[in-house]
């Protein structure tokens, strides 16, 4: 039996020290096998990123000012963009005016793979493409994944799905490429679109102003000089000058820790992303193994936050356990455990916050269980659309549960503080 478990938030203006009370309920399926008790961030150290994260909430909500970024790094579970779109959308329509815009995208069709379904892309030319779950030596970025050709003929476009509930229109792009001297520019194909356009060649990355908001946008090569001879892609963020939240998801099927750890280019391109908040999601394929090595586990993921925290020692990190799953399709995985072991240890010494997804599922051989209730896919390591939209709304939910936490610990500072004013 379906029940329904409703969430509320209540936001307090700290300013005036007037409460104003708005229900935003938010409708999630019951099932007896989860454990909806432990649907919250955990902190085992160090929260104070958590509160200057909110603090920049408290900001956007209560003055309208600023854009908060989001990042979600991980693997087939972000690729496909179902979870971090269930995610962003709830993050931008839960208090008005809070949609900055799409984020990043890649024309994923160029190596014949799955894109995510709220764009298309459409492309000419030959391209190569390589990803980081591969054996070797192309240039990689933080997206890890790029596309190269040498015909200066070629082109791609991005059209947004019409059919999308919340409108990602967009009026600026960011491409992160290649700028070196051997590389073709790159320019928009409706030139009457353009109002302005920089590439800065340091960090790798073309900036283009539009005219106006629209929702695709298609792109040339140029040869600017004798010997430019390639172009090397590595993922475009739909913009815009809205206040509000944006989500990056960055995902390559496959991927482990181990997979972003080798992206020569990671930590020039988070620092063109410049995150609030970056949402760890990978793990899976670390320990898809019969052979899993929690030390090299931890090894891997603290190298990883190292890169991150080397860009921005100040950023919220989220690091979500991985999911219960089947073993090479026989049996459960008795490695997640030995994961949850260390992202707690990790979140102590690093000060990260955790979302402990394999408890939250009902723990060991809980697969089984979202499998037979239409949740999991066949394979028992991914989720069906409806698993992917529920665990989206139960991450949404953990979040809301901790920023209220942290007004109502706010509100009652400026209740002591008013205490301590008033006069005997």
């Amino acid at each position: 039996m379906i029940k329904k478990i409703t969430i509320l938030i209540v936001f307090i203006s700290l300013q005036s020290n007037f409460i104003f009370s708005q229900d935003y309920p938010l409708d999630v399926d019951y099932y007896d096998f989860i454990n909806y008790e432990s649907n919250k961030f955990g902190f085992y150290g160090d929260s104070s990123a958590f509160e200057n994260l909110y603090n920049k909430f408290d900001t956007l909500i209560l003055k309208g000012r600023g854009q908060i970024k989001v990042m979600q790094i991980g693997a087939s579970h972000t690729q496909a963009d179902i979870f971090s779109a269930q995610l962003r959308g709830r993050l931008q329509t839960f208090y008005p005016g809070m949609n900055a815009g799409r984020g990043y995208v890649f024309p994923y069709r160029m190596m014949k793979t799955n894109n995510p379904y709220n764009y298309y892309t459409k492309h000419t030319g030959k391209w190569t493409v390589c990803r980081n779950v591969q054996h070797t030596t192309c240039t990689l970025g933080l997206t890890g994944i790029s596309a190269t050709t040498s015909d200066q003929n070629a082109s791609f476009k991005i059209v947004l799905n019409e059919k999308n509930k919340i409108k990602y229109n967009f009026n600026s792009i960011k491409i992160l490429h290649s700028t070196d001297s051997l590389s073709y520019g790159i320019k928009l194909k409706n030139d009457t679109l353009l109002m302005g356009q920089m590439t800065y060649p340091e960090f790798g990355y073309t900036e283009i102003f539009l005219t106006t908001y629209v929702e695709e946008i298609e792109f040339e090569l140029i040869k600017k000089g004798e010997f430019q001879n390639k172009f090397e892609l590595y993922g475009i963020t739909l913009d815009t000058d809205e206040q509000g939240v944006m989500l990056h998801p960055i995902g390559i099927n496959g991927a482990g820790l181990y997979s972003y750890t080798k992206c020569q280019l990671f930590e020039q391109q988070l620092d063109v992303l410049d995150p609030d908040w970056i949402i760890i999601a990978i793990g899976t394929n670390d320990a898809y193994t019969s052979k899993f090595d929690p030390q090299k586990y931890k090894s891997d993921y603290k190298e990883l936050i190292d890169k991150i925290k080397s860009v921005n020692p100040d950023v919220a990190i989220t690091m979500v356990v991985p999911n219960d799953c089947y073993l090479f399709r026989r049996k459960p995985n008795p490695n997640t455990a030995e994961q949850v072991r260390v992202i707690m240890e990790l979140s102590k010494e690093e000060g990260c916050g955790v979302w402990n997804m394999y408890e939250i599922m009902g723990g060991f051989n809980s697969s089984i269980l979202w499998y037979k209730a239409g949740l999991m896919a066949s394979d028992k390591i991914h989720f069906t659309n409806a698993g992917y939209i529920l665990l989206g709304n139960m991450f949404f939910n953990a979040f809301l549960r901790s920023y209220d936490k942290h007004i109502e610990n706010n509100f009652k500072k400026v209740k002591i503080n008013e205490n301590i004013l008033l006069p005997k």
